[in-house]
């Protein structure tokens, strides 16, 4: 999994990216905790550890994924700019579009 360097160009746009997802997407105190670790990390915010992918083939956003790993994906909170149906495919680790 690739990760950015601390002080590199590309580790201050996934931070802007962190930023802006934590201002427009709600989410719970230990969310925002785990989704500041994984990008501190380096790690990119629109990738995840668990290997999750979207019905298009890209990767899975941290937040998303996580929510999926802990059961909670649905709720009042989730607010991903769709209303596109989906059912969570664990064989395949991937969203399928209903």
């Amino acid at each position: 999994m690739m990760t950015y360097k601390r002080g590199t160009v590309d580790y201050e746009v996934n931070l802007n990216l962190l930023h802006e997802m934590e201002e427009l997407v709600p989410m719970t105190v230990h969310e925002r905790e785990c989704l500041r670790n994984w990008a501190r990390q380096g790690h990119d915010v629109e990738t995840n550890p668990w290997d999750f992918y979207e019905p298009d083939g890209s990767s899975m956003n941290y937040l998303k994924a996580r929510r999926i790993e802990c059961g909670s994906s649905r709720g009042p909170w989730d607010d991903w700019g769709n209303d596109i149906p989906y059912v969570w495919d664990k064989m395949h680790r991937q969203l399928i579009i209903l």
